[in-house]
């Protein structure tokens, strides 16, 4: 019986392609099933507009759109360029003094926690809603990422070459110059590269929030008209602006010569596996005691800012809010909680399966590649009005959204545990003969805590996913609350608000981190 073989040139033309192609012709293919799709399911262009649809659109649009484009690109650039000279800077004093380090990494860590969204309606009611605010937002979101990637690199230099440095008295400067910064870079391009799609999420939200102008205005304004065929156009416009930004970041690091070491997750959670920080009590005494400084300022503030009651009430004023109210937030935390454990869910199970396939199977890396990619640098934002048009305002809307805010770092971190196993324990398996079933068993344990690092990450990410599904797409829970205080000049219950979304992400992270702490070997 013959069996059917590739032509010659044909299998050379197919081994020959590289991954670039091979990406595109990807991402070809998709385009192309999603016009037979259209086509053969006949669906309405209100739920699914075709391809060619949303090339019309957009050739229609174009002048509109491009004038959107550079509105929003100008917000971004700015606040992304601001963000992360602030992070890099801030990294280094942080680096070069252990006292501030321990003072300000759990402050931090816990401000990160909490859904940075959650502040928008905040800082557009204290700053007004002006091209500033819109940049200031994209430059805190850009922040975090950067400054807590770059110190975790500043602090990774091997002791021998600091012992050099101190053996020869060099400066302080010099210790940052000529040995933690290069080693630092590709922790430094790592959190750039995190970064860049959260200058845009956070350019998009301000717009959302309060903007007659830029691609989040225009979106909406789709949205609203139902103009399925325009929203597909312009999601499309955001989605390249952030491939576009993001492709910069990663050229330029492969022209220095650094790759990344982070597989595209971390951000200074322990994603590399190598677990939280141990608990000392330099560190409780330090925490507690910016915690308590952060707290009087915030009194201060309260107590001499003029028109303070506006947008920042006393602690004590949401303290009471909180126990005068108690069901209220209650129930709001439990909608809210509900919300991310089904979004989670969903991120997870999908994410999961995605990061097992492409270590188990590595031909498929090339294939799903352009679609992690494209996740990575697609705010999560710019699917809520795709998802209002398609399912309304409902739960389901907010668990799919949700589950595209925690799919991303799972998956990440997914592949990247599971292709962990050492050298030397591989070739001990191949020595013995292993089953493959007992190999797959080995590779979970050691994989474990680099997932359980993408589980912390998804956490932060799925914080964020519920506040703006509450936003746009879903009725109750704390995001509600949130906005509700700031549209009805009601801070005290912004605040509350978002002092039970840092309780609910404290208590969730901290649960992730504990666990990984004990599957750390």
């Amino acid at each position: 019986m013959s069996t059917a073989r590739v032509p010659v040139p044909a299998r050379r033309l197919l081994q020959g392609l590289t991954r670039p192609a091979v990406a595109a012709v990807t991402l070809a293919g998709a385009v192309v099933l999603w016009q037979v799709t259209t086509v053969v399911t006949d669906v309405p262009t209100i739920l699914l507009p075709a391809p060619v649809e949303v090339a019309a659109a957009l050739r229609v649009h174009r002048a509109e759109i491009a004038r959107h484009l550079v509105y929003t690109g100008y917000e971004i650039g700015l606040g992304w360029l601001t963000g992360v000279s602030a992070g890099i800077g801030f990294a280094g004093l942080m680096a070069t003094s252990r006292r501030l380090r321990l003072a300000i990494y759990p402050l931090l860590v816990s401000i990160r926690i909490v859904p940075l969204v959650a502040i928008a309606p905040l800082l557009i009611v204290a700053f007004g809603a002006t091209l500033r605010t819109r940049i200031l937002m994209a430059a805190i979101l850009t922040f975090f990422p950067v400054t807590v990637a770059t110190l975790d690199g500043l602090l990774s230099v091997p002791s021998s070459h600091l012992d050099l440095m101190r053996s020869v008295d060099a400066s302080t400067w010099k210790h940052l110059r000529y040995v933690r910064l290069p080693n630092a870079l590709p922790s430094v391009f790592a959190g750039v590269k995190i970064a860049t799609p959260l200058a845009v999420e956070g350019a998009l939200l301000a717009e959302f929030l309060a903007s007659s102008r830029g691609l989040g205005h225009a979106v909406l304004q789709a949205a609203a008209d139902l103009d399925t065929p325009l929203l597909f156009a312009e999601v499309a416009v955001i989605v390249g602006l952030g491939l576009a930004l993001f492709g910069l970041v990663a050229g330029y690091e492969r022209r220095i010569g650094w790759t990344d070491r982070a597989d595209g997750a971390a951000s200074g959670f322990g994603t590399r596996g190598g677990g939280a920080p141990m608990l000392t009590t330099d560190r409780v005494l330090f925490g507690t005691a910016a915690m308590a400084a952060i707290g009087g300022i915030w009194v201060a503030g309260a107590a001499t800012v003029p028109n303070a009651a506006v947008f920042l009430p006393a602690p004590t004023a949401v303290a009471a809010s909180l126990v005068e109210t108690p069901t209220l937030f209650a129930d709001a935390s439990v909608g809210s909680l509900q919300k991310l454990a089904a979004g989670w869910g969903l991120g997870a199970a999908v994410g999961g399966t995605v990061g097992a396939v492409v270590a188990f199977a590595p031909r498929t890396r090339p294939v799903a590649g352009p679609f992690l990619v494209g996740a990575r640098v697609t705010p999560t934002i710019v699917a809520a009005p795709l998802l209002l048009v398609w399912l309304g305002i409902s739960f389901s809307a907010a668990t799919v959204l949700v589950g595209l805010a925690t799919f991303f770092p799972i998956a990440v971190a997914t592949a990247s545990g599971l292709t962990t196993l050492p050298e030397t324990h591989r070739s001990l398996l191949d020595s013995v003969g292993t089953p493959r079933w007992a190999r797959l068993f080995v590779r979970l344990r050691y994989g474990l805590p680099t997932v359980l690092a993408g589980v912390k990450l998804s956490i932060v990410s799925g914080l964020s996913g519920v506040v703006i599904a509450e936003w746009f797409v879903a009725n109750g829970g704390l995001g509600v609350l949130v906005n509700q205080g700031m549209r009805n000049l009601q801070p005290t219950l912004t605040y509350a608000g978002i002092s039970c979304l840092f309780a609910l992400g404290m208590a969730l992270f901290g649960g992730a981190t504990l666990l990984q702490r004990r599957l750390d070997w």
